[in-house]
């Protein structure tokens, strides 16, 4: 079975409460075909005074393919983007030896053993599975180094300057209450670009090939690292949470007519053909609420079942939703539990009116405490779990105290102010590290041979 395991997961995990960069996950594919044997070390580019070689193009676009058979076009195209990759690479890594950080064996074993605990391995065991398949495992250190040299950099040089006031914390507060009655959908996407009108035909039908695969299996993160042009081809075309009316009007519209796990038909827009994944869906379809009504925090487990699972197997699940209450034990624990069942639906749902729920849920929430997991709640995917995190009032404007934060909150109030401020010091973080390695880019020596 293939497995998508995110090193970033690791790096947020070892690094608790800290404004972290998005970083790129890495594609671990187990029980595939071995990878191609290893040929002539010629320069693939020169990064300043380091060589990228043929040899670890080749290591790491077979870590990403694992072997699979691709068409030699789709190849080529994975071997620029991976070159891109390993020249960043070496960029993070020259701009950490500069400043004096260096990352152990240690650290880099303890980020293997992370990924080998993902992929439910030791990493011996997972060490000796790379190897079998003919991996080289050399080319997964290397990322690892240079993931988290590039972490240490950021914390040290762009983490100092970022700073969220108070007065962006209300603008952002105000924003929300704004879009309170928006949907928000988490998406991924394909985009093939359409270079002249006379390759639209073209597109489209490779577009429409690509959605009959995926929609006979194929998996949808491996095809478009495979084939997308879209930027976040390398992370399996994930778009995280958009907010509706964000998009292109057809996209947007397409988007509401999907519901979660499905994929749709090829669009035009942009310049190119989209193929659009809803993942997951939050926030509250319109209507009208009781403006007194408490505003609710929610996070959510789902341990999932099929239709034609064995009856034995859904009340064992059933069994594991109901033993998780010995196990979650407040906010905290949910977020670490949410980690171990990572499926469809489960995470952070946000938060909104209690009243605007749907009736079913708002009948349990409106009874559940605070910190308390609810009983599994069966639904068409499977077995939900549901904790409310905080549960506060719409209240006017708070009070100013002299230091310019509020002083008439609650402690849930407080929580909510600084759970706004560490996602605005995040998307600062992730914007100003972005900008920082395109500044090592712009100033770098960089010659590219293929």
């Amino acid at each position: 079975m293939c497995i998508l395991s995110l090193f970033s997961k690791y790096l947020r995990g070892i690094m608790t409460k800290r404004l972290l960069p998005l970083i790129a996950g890495i594609l671990l594919l187990l029980n595939c075909a071995p990878a191609q044997a290893r040929t002539v070390d010629d320069i693939a580019a020169v990064v300043n005074n380091s060589v990228i070689t043929m040899t670890d193009v080749r290591d790491r676009t077979n870590l990403y393919l694992s072997g699979q058979q691709v068409p030699a076009a789709a190849r080529r195209q994975m071997e620029q983007k991976v070159l891109n990759k390993l020249i960043d690479e070496k960029l993070e890594l020259q701009e950490a030896q500069k400043l004096g950080i260096s990352v152990d064996e240690k650290q880099v074993n303890a980020g293997f053993g992370f990924i080998a605990h993902q992929n439910h391995l030791s990493p011996d065991a997972f060490r000796n599975h790379l190897q079998t398949d003919g991996v080289n495992i050399n080319t997964l250190y290397a990322q690892i180094k240079a993931e988290i040299a590039w972490d240490q950099v950021v914390q040290r040089r762009i983490k100092p300057q970022i700073n969220v006031s108070e007065s962006d914390i209300d603008m952002t507060m105000k924003q929300i209450t704004t879009h309170k009655t928006k949907r928000e959908f988490h998406i991924a996407e394909i985009m093939l670009k359409v270079p002249n009108d006379a390759a639209k035909a073209q597109v489209l039908s490779k577009a429409e090939e690509l959605v009959q695969k995926i929609k006979q299996g194929a998996n949808f993160e491996a095809v478009a690292q495979k084939y997308s042009n879209g930027a976040a081809a390398q992370s399996g075309g994930d778009l995280g949470w958009v907010e509706e009316g964000q998009l292109a009007h057809r996209l947007d519209l397409a988007l509401r007519a999907l519901s979660n796990g499905q994929i749709s038909n090829p669009i035009y827009a942009n310049g190119g053909y989209h193929i659009l994944f809803l993942l997951d869906t939050r926030g509250i379809v319109g209507g009208d609420f009781d403006a007194s009504s408490p505003v609710v925090e929610l996070k959510q487990i789902v341990i999932p079942f099929k239709k034609d699972d064995p009856q034995e197997v859904i009340q064992a699940k059933l069994a594991r939703g109901i033993g998780l209450d010995h196990e979650v034990k407040g906010c905290a624990t949910m977020d670490a539990q949410m980690k171990n069942f990572p499926y469809k639906g489960t995470g952070d749902l946000g938060s909104g009116p209690q009243d605007a729920l749907p009736e079913p849920v708002r009948d349990i929430v409106a009874q559940l405490p605070v910190g308390k997991l609810s009983k599994p709640i069966r639904t068409p995917d499977g077995w939900a779990l549901l904790m409310v995190c905080s549960r506060h009032k719409q209240t006017a404007a708070a009070q100013t105290g002299p230091d310019g934060i509020p002083g008439n909150l609650s402690l849930d109030d407080k929580k909510e102010r600084q759970d706004i401020a560490d996602k605005l010091g995040m998307q600062r973080l992730n914007q100003m590290a972005a900008h920082y390695l395109s500044d090592l880019r712009a100033a770098a020596f960089i010659q590219k041979k293929i």
